[in-house]
């Protein structure tokens, strides 16, 4: 018979977000248990399809969990079946929202359990270390990748606007600069701050576009000079260029290794992903 006290819980219609909060709960457990992995809940035989299987194997598998917890030391008997009964009541919570679909009517619980599925792919997979020959070869094939592209330091004083009025203003601020004035205190509010450093060209291009870029890294060191960007006007002073250099393969050889391996492990992930789905029919309707 069901104790009065579960059947009154089970009526409330917060038993729902508790189903949510324990599937989360239980699969970080099962992710994080450490040293000691939680024993499979197998299926049981279809007569038998509710039954919750409490073993000798998953009392250990709890005690482990709470001798961690406490620094290294065993529970009491007590406290040993209390920990077994939580574990029930949230097995009991979590296969019943399974059942009902909650895992499937929550966004967030159905990417989590997703992601929890593709952590298990991953760990299973193996990647042997690549021979030298390897990686040259795929470094030779993904060279530009590995070179350092030229780097831009630069100070600048934003102008809003680019109409008359805004352009005047900017020439009275470059007569100013160019008599040593501070440039922290003159000119309108960036959002992007005065002073950038170590900018590559084409991440500069972006964000200011091409009018901006052209020339920038040709112009004299320590001069400042009017520039358009998208946003209004800038009066803009090189402090330094660092020249780009090519890839060389000895240099980012543990970078070439690393990535190497990020792809192989993409690879074989996504292959185990298709895999799967091939063992699903997929009806579009």
């Amino acid at each position: 018979m069901m104790h009065p006290r579960l059947r009154a819980v089970l009526r409330e219609p917060l038993v729902h977000f508790l189903v949510v909060g324990a599937l989360l709960f239980a699969i970080d457990r099962w992710r994080d248990g450490g040293a000691a992995t939680r024993p499979a809940v197998t299926a049981p035989a279809q007569p038998e399809r509710r039954a919750i299987v409490v073993d000798g194997e998953l009392r250990r598998w709890i005690e482990d969990g709470l001798r961690r917890a406490h620094g290294g030391q065993a529970p009491g008997a007590a406290e040993l079946d209390e920990a077994v009964s939580r574990w029930i009541d949230e097995e009991v919570l979590y296969r019943e929202g399974l059942a009902r679909g909650l895992d499937r009517d929550d966004p967030a619980v159905r990417k989590r359990i997703a992601d929890k599925m593709a952590f298990i792919l991953e760990q299973e997979i193996v990647i042997p270390p690549a021979s030298d020959a390897e990686l040259r070869a795929w470094f030779e094939r993904e060279r530009a990748r590995f070179a350092r592209p030229e780097r831009i330091d630069f100070t600048h004083v934003f102008v809003a606007g680019g109409g008359a009025e805004a352009q005047q203003r900017a020439r009275q601020l470059l007569a100013r600069l160019e008599s040593g004035e501070d440039p922290e205190l003159l000119g309108d509010r960036f959002s992007g701050g005065q002073r950038y450093r170590g900018r590559k060209p084409e991440d500069l291009t972006a964000s200011f576009g091409p009018e901006f870029t052209r020339g920038l890294d040709r112009q004299p060191i320590g001069a400042w000079q009017l520039r358009r960007s998208r946003h209004g006007l800038h009066l803009v002073r090189l402090d330094r260029v660092e020249a780009g250099s090519a890839a060389d393969f000895a240099a980012a050889r543990l970078d070439v290794a690393k990535e190497w391996r990020d792809q192989r492990h993409a690879e074989q992930l996504a292959a185990r992903v298709r895999a799967l789905r091939e063992t699903w029919q997929v009806v579009e309707r």
